[in-house]
């Protein structure tokens, strides 16, 4: 069901200082989007949300990314009272890509995994999340290449 990791997404207060982290390993920028409410913002279970979306693309390897969210205004410390608070620092979530993104969330609700989002459709992805193990946030991707 799963082809590979997708990407992993990263809260942060200021993105400078993780792109030239991550640049220290190969990745690269390679797209940047703002999200000022909207979709993507809906999607995420944040309506109001205004974000700079960094990604960050690993050179020379299978594709896979670091997708950065430098909130505004920036979160504080506290990573709020459950795992699925997509709107904090750090750890955001772990997706998974998939080459049947309706069958793959068919087989996970027929085994009582939690849906935390309808399906969108973003820079050329269908993407949804899911609520892991522990309460972490899972997303399955769908890529139209």
């Amino acid at each position: 069901m799963i082809l590979n990791p997708d990407h992993i997404t990263i809260g942060v207060a200021d993105a400078g200082p993780a792109i030239a982290f991550f640049a220290l390993l190969g990745f690269r920028e390679d797209h940047v989007a703002t999200i000022d409410g909207g979709v993507p913002a809906r999607y995420m279970g944040i309506p109001g949300m205004k974000a700079q979306h960094i990604t960050l693309a690993l050179e020379g390897a299978y594709h896979f990314e670091i997708q950065l969210l430098e909130f505004d205004p920036p979160p504080g410390s506290d990573p709020g009272a459950h795992p699925t608070n997509l709107r904090k620092r750090g750890f955001n979530h772990l997706a998974f890509r998939v080459d049947d993104i309706e069958a793959a969330t068919a087989h996970l609700v027929a085994n009582g995994v939690t849906v935390l989002s309808d399906e969108m459709d973003y820079i050329s992805r269908k993407l949804r999340l899911f609520e892991g193990p522990e309460g972490i946030t899972v997303e399955l991707v769908q890529r139209d290449d």
